[in-house]
């Protein structure tokens, strides 16, 4: 199984939940393995659903629009029951022999009962809460108008917020979840080492992010943030790509993400064509130094702040004395940004099974960018990293 059924069951026996709403395209990855086509479409104006009662391994009333429920049949967790709304057509010739799949979705296509997503989902909800309760939704993937009108058609049900509550459960990553997770990352490697490999006098930034979304579209990703910026271009790293040439003795970064089977990843490299200049190497051992003393010291019960302090205290201590930062890291799985972020006045906490995204990022103009990010996963006995490239600055001959 990839959700976390135990934490998943505690959270809403915790929050007296009888059943939990899914409303945005991330929990409703994490609660059905479907990848919705129509949210990642329609991000702001899309509805798709999962709807689970207390008995969360039963599995999911999905519901979401007649032309994408085909994508029930790709979950990769229990559908109790899939749900259409309004119109779509399938034709089925008298002739027709239909194997079992295409037969489950003839019968969930021609189930015509819901015209819009409000009373489907009203349907999903009574399915899987019968008689009324105390139902979480999701309150970050609809506006407020909707759920109103859904209070008014479920008089004998509360409505609470529970966007929350999921973000919570996803904290801690299930075996399942982690090899996503590390595959992603081994994505990311290898395209960058792809994109390395075409590093030479003259090579733009424009090619080089080519090159980059290229190897991740033909490992089955979707590349989602390409940033690579030659020299100093890098303090201004969030811009396009440019016709920049590389030249020999300058600095490449790489600050990269991209999505494989619904689950993110997110590295930062820097490698230079030719020896380094010394000042360069030297901040990148000490950004390096920051990123190895997280992971040596993170542990159970620390604090988003707590891991802040050590490690960004480990940048200075290594060389960089004046080192600033708004973060070092944030929790990755289904979202880039999932649970906990590393980051000063954080009071959340570390536990066996959270996955960090370390960085020690340092800008500078005139100069641009040393940079390392990593996942590592938190565990009672030590940490484990999910990466498998080496994380020293790399030196292209």
């Amino acid at each position: 199984m990839r959700i976390n059924h135990e934490r998943l069951q505690q959270r809403m026996a915790g929050a007296r939940l009888d059943a939990i709403v899914s409303t945005t395209a991330e929990n409703l990855m994490y609660l059905t393995g479907i990848d919705s086509v129509h949210l990642d479409m329609f991000p702001h104006s899309g509805r798709a659903f999962a709807a689970l009662s207390q008995d969360t391994r039963r599995g999911a009333v999905f519901v979401c629009g007649r032309c994408e429920v085909d994508q029930f049949l790709d979950a990769d967790e229990p559908i109790r029951e899939a749900v259409a709304y309004g119109p779509f057509f399938r034709e089925v010739p008298e002739e027709a022999v239909l194997d079992p799949e295409n037969e489950l979705l003839r019968e969930v296509s021609w189930d015509i009962r819901f015209d819009d997503a409000r009373s489907a989902l009203v349907h999903a909800i009574r399915s899987v809460c019968p008689g009324g309760g105390r139902v979480g939704i999701d309150e970050d993937g609809v506006p407020s108008d909707f759920l109103d009108a859904l209070a008014k058609e479920l008089p004998g049900w509360e409505l609470v917020p529970a966007a929350h509550h999921l973000r919570w459960v996803r904290q801690v990553k299930t075996a399942r979840e982690l090899e996503r997770v590390a595959a992603a990352a081994a994505v990311a490697e290898q395209a960058i080492r792809a994109t390395l490999a075409i590093a030479q006098d003259g090579v733009t930034e424009r090619e080089l992010v080519r090159e980059f979304n290229r190897s991740v579209a033909a490992q089955g990703g979707v590349p989602k943030f390409t940033l690579i910026r030659i020299g100093a271009n890098a303090v201004a790293g969030q811009r396009r790509p440019t016709g920049t040439p590389l030249r020999r003795g300058q600095a490449i970064w790489f600050d990269v993400g991209a999505v494989v089977d619904g689950y993110w990843c997110d590295i930062a490299r820097v490698c230079t064509l030719g020896e380094p200049e010394p000042r360069l190497a030297r901040l990148y051992d000490a950004v390096l130094a920051g990123e190895q003393r997280a992971l040596e010291a993170a542990r159970p019960g620390m604090t988003g702040e707590q891991l802040f302090d050590l490690t960004v205290d480990a940048v200075r201590a290594a060389g960089i004395p004046h080192y600033r930062r708004n973060h070092v890291g944030h929790g990755i799985g289904v979202e880039v940004y999932d649970p906990v972020l590393i980051r000063p006045g954080s009071t959340d906490e570390l536990e066996p099974g959270t996955v960090v995204n370390i960085e020690t990022p340092y800008y500078e103009f005139g100069f641009g960018c040393v940079h390392v990010e990593d996942p590592f996963v938190v565990g009672a006995d030590g940490n484990r990293l999910l990466t498998t490239m080496p994380r020293e600055l790399i030196v292209l001959p």
